[in-house]
């Protein structure tokens, strides 16, 4: 086996083993510059070395973790440069390593070349695009055509199937076996010397019934030792724990593949087996001396499966794994956005503030993968472009979300992002994923594990945009986080294909990006939940302090009477400096909090500061008020009064020129302060009322009267109508909705 680094610049003309240079190896199967001296390799993926005679894995960039050779700053891997490893069975890598570690490094790699590989293969099934470059191959199978892309997929299959099957093979050694280790007792007494032990003769070295392999055994003795020859020609690793006595490997290459004997045999002896297992096992026997002998004979010259732009690969693995189908079931303006952004992975998930089983209470979680070689700080270093693309697939989302029920197609089916009261903006998870390998340094128990599947958040991955200071529930402030997943659990499971375990652990990164994020939110903000006290007009006193209130509060549930506070912490003041607040502004804030805090606490029971979880606990106050409107008090300003016709002034009022009214009676029951308007009752009929400029206290026959100054005349229609007696007295204060009705 012989490894290449993808993206890793090579010296073309150093020697890799008998005599071939890394050119002369890779020259019959990729692409080779020939005038340039080192060159950087963009596939990832399998082929076969025709040249070395041998199988060649390029790996993906990111196995190259960070680590770097103090001397020259090179880039390492497991202490060794990319090109000192290309062949792990060279005397350099051996005296590099002691035995047990050349052997698990070797063992690594070979499982996360297969992996790789699978990963690929499972890409296919469902892409077919420029990025692959693959030969598809055919082979016989008991009398029917079976595909293997490559000598690798014989290869994986015939290790796959000795580790499922060992239960078989044991039962089969049994039973060819019985008798195998009784001891011939004749041979024994007359051959072996015995030992006479408390009068009983003991025999040291007993003879046992030998048995020689029989026809039936011949499969198993093939099938093994295909399996030792790739393990001791390509570096494979495979256990092999039935004692025959194999085929030796340069025998197997001498007779069995070169000369075809391998076939030939097993086309004689394949109408002994009948059960399944026993044609699998002879299917993969067959295949594999099948793909040898061309490879070998040069009638197939071309193995192998290579991906170019394996980002692409590793964005569509994520999105299967994180996103599930969720994203195909997303409306295409949310993914294919239209100023031509394409969203790399995108589902609906749980509020950051609170648990609901609503669709319109939940919110969008918006992400973006990468896949970057680690620097030396073992960070993935992320440009200004890919941060501030992530925020405009963000603002694109909620300007889309705001449009939708804007325009009345908010039925429900899609997070309503904005709350009608407060308008205040459900908080959008934003993250980044980057694939990483734990090095040596830091992995710990981890190292080279492929079952680590933790999500892990990366030092000072955290960006804040933001158009005003502690407003978390404003549309323009974005936390973007940033996290790490293991690259070899992810290929594992994706490269396995299982639907139920890639559901298992796509309920659980889920669930951590919630519980990781609302973790970052509890280190910047103060969490409170406030609700209406009895008798107090919170609707109003909420419009009436929207400025102060805007951004720091929200109703995560429309139907509930409590909303829930967000207020800058003052102790995290290193975390907001990171994020580029200022020290000044930091403290200017938390002194409007303190003020903030007193006055809200005249119109709502403010709980005690809480952080973020799973479920959101509000506490139980008594004599809770209401969120909603209150009706407003009927507003009385308007008065009645009689103009008789007898009166100087009747025909001012009759052809509503009238500047003045006099009431000589002053009315008690009512507040003159309040009076706005006047509805004069001419002859006992209205038709419209006047505009009061003045209100104040006169004489009229040398006794106290209540005057008012008129001013515009408002007409209520064409017709007059009688209400004096019938409907209404002078000298009432009524409302402008009592007036109309009357009229009509």
């Amino acid at each position: 086996m012989l490894l290449f680094i993808e993206g890793y610049p090579y010296s073309l003309d150093d020697m890799v083993r008998d005599g071939l240079t890394v050119r002369d190896v890779l020259k019959d199967v990729v692409s080779v510059p020939a005038k340039e001296n080192r060159y950087a390799f963009g596939y990832v993926g399998y082929c076969y070395s025709k040249a070395a005679k041998d199988v060649v894995f390029f790996l993906p960039k990111v196995v190259l973790t960070g680590e770097q050779n103090e001397e020259n700053g090179d880039d390492t891997i497991f202490g060794a440069s990319p090109q000192e490893i290309i062949d792990f069975e060279s005397d350099k890598i051996k005296s590099k390593f002691t035995e047990e570690g050349c052997k698990e490094y070797k063992e690594f790699l070979s499982t996360l070349s297969i992996w790789v590989y699978r990963t690929i293969s499972v890409y296919k099934k469902t892409h077919n695009d420029n990025i692959l470059e693959s030969k598809e191959y055919q082979t016989e199978s008991r009398g029917r055509k079976q595909k293997h892309n490559t000598l690798l997929d014989v290869i994986i299959a015939l290790r796959d199937f000795n580790r499922d099957n060992q239960d078989y093979f044991t039962f089969i050694v049994k039973n060819v076996h019985s008798g195998y280790n009784r001891i011939n007792w004749n041979k024994t007494i007359t051959s072996s010397p015995a030992f006479i032990q408390s009068d009983t003769p003991v025999y040291i070295e007993p003879v046992n019934k030998k048995k020689m392999v029989n026809f039936d055994e011949e499969l198993l003795v093939i099938y093994f030792s295909i399996l030792n020859y790739i393990r001791e020609t390509h570096g494979f690793s495979f256990e092999i724990n039935i004692h025959y006595h194999l085929i030796n490997p340069d025998k197997l290459r001498r007779t069995y593949i070169k000369k075809n004997l391998g076939c030939r045999r097993l086309k004689q002896i394949k109408y002994k087996y009948f059960a399944d297992k026993a044609l699998r096992i002879w299917d993969l026997c067959y295949a594999f001396f099948d793909r040898e002998y061309k490879i070998a004979m040069n009638r197939q010259s071309e193995d192998f499966l290579l991906a170019k732009n394996f980002e692409h690969i590793f964005e569509v693995m994520i999105d299967t794994l994180i996103g599930g189908n969720d994203k195909q079931n997303l409306p295409k303006e949310l993914t294919e956005q239209k100023d031509g952004k394409l969203v790399d992975h995108m589902f609906i998930g749980q509020g950051l503030i609170e648990q609901s089983d609503i669709q319109s209470e939940l919110t969008y979680y918006i992400g973006d993968s990468k896949y970057y070689k680690r620097s030396k700080n073992d960070r993935t270093q992320l440009g200004d472009k890919s941060i501030y693309k992530q925020y405009t697939y963000a603002r694109n989302v909620i300007q889309w979300n705001m449009n939708l029920f804007l325009d009345g197609d908010g039925n429900g089916e899609q997070p309503q992002l904005r709350d009608v009261l407060t308008e205040g903006y459900n908080p959008i998870p934003n993250f980044f994923i980057s694939a990483r390998i734990p090095d040596k340094r830091n992995g710990g128990s981890k190292f080279l594990s492929f079952d680590d599947k933790d999500l892990k958040m990366q030092a000072e991955g955290v960006q804040l945009n933001r158009q005003f200071e502690n407003r978390l529930f404003d549309r323009d402030t974005l936390l973007l986080c940033h996290y790490d997943v293991n690259f070899l659990y992810i290929v594992s499971l994706y490269g396995r294909d299982n639907k139920s375990a890639q559901s298992i652990w796509r309920e659980y990164v889920r669930k951590e990006f919630r519980n990781r994020i609302q973790a970052t939110l509890n280190q910047l903000y103060t969490f409170r939940t406030i609700q209406p006290r009895e008798g107090m007009d919170c609707y109003q006193f909420i419009q009436d302090n929207f400025q102060r209130l805007n951004g720091k509060l929200y109703r995560p549930k429309a139907d509930r009477n409590y909303l829930v506070l967000a207020l800058m912490k003052e102790e995290e003041a290193d975390m907001w400096v990171a994020l580029h607040v200022k020290p000044e502004t930091i403290r200017g804030e938390v002194d409007k909090n303190k003020e903030l805090l007193d006055s809200l606490q005249t119109h709502f029971y403010v709980s005690k500061p809480f952080m973020l979880d799973t479920e959101l606990h509000v506490e139980g106050v008594g004599n809770v008020g209401t969120l909603n409107m209150l009706p407003k008090p009927e507003v009385k300003n308007i008065l009645t009064g009689m103009v008789r016709t007898t009166d100087t002034d009747y025909s001012d009022f009759y052809s509503h020129t009238a500047k003045t009214y006099t009431m000589e009676r002053i009315p008690t029951s009512i507040n003159v302060m309040n009076i706005r308007y006047f509805l004069p009752m001419v002859g006992g009929d209205i038709d419209g009322y006047y505009k009061v400029e003045k209100v104040y206290l006169g004489y009229k026959n040398e006794n106290l009267c209540l005057k008012l100054n008129l001013s515009s005349f408002i007409s209520l229609g064409k017709k007059w109508v009688s209400i004096y007696r019938i409907k209404m007295q002078p000298g009432e204060l009524i409302s402008f909705d009592l007036m109309t009705k009357l009229y009509e």
